[in-house]
């Protein structure tokens, strides 16, 4: 019963005496390198804007010009026929 308290508690507690492990000394700190300037951008570190907000901003772009085209076609025709046209987002 004694050895194998004495076996589990060998598991959980440092060795006593003479066959004592040295003790460690800490690993020396790694190296310092220099800092840069925080407005420095690396040309090989991770992209700034991620690939789908690119595309999903290139195709909003194409929306807003699509749409203020047919905007200013809409106010082309109107006054031809003349009447005058304010756009919706001018009127509110």
């Amino acid at each position: 019963m004694r050895s194998l308290l004495a076996a589990i508690l060998s598991l959980f507690l440092p060795p006593r005496g003479a066959h004592r492990a040295p003790d460690r000394t800490p690993p020396p700190f790694p190296a310092v390198r220099a800092e840069r300037p925080a407005d420095v951008i690396l040309a090989d570190g991770p992209p700034l804007v991620r690939p789908y907000l690119a595309a999903w901003e290139r195709e909003r772009d194409a929306l807003d010009r699509r749409h203020l085209q047919r905007e200013r076609r809409r106010t082309a025709v109107l006054a031809t026929l003349g009447q005058g046209y304010v756009p919706a987002e001018a009127a509110a």
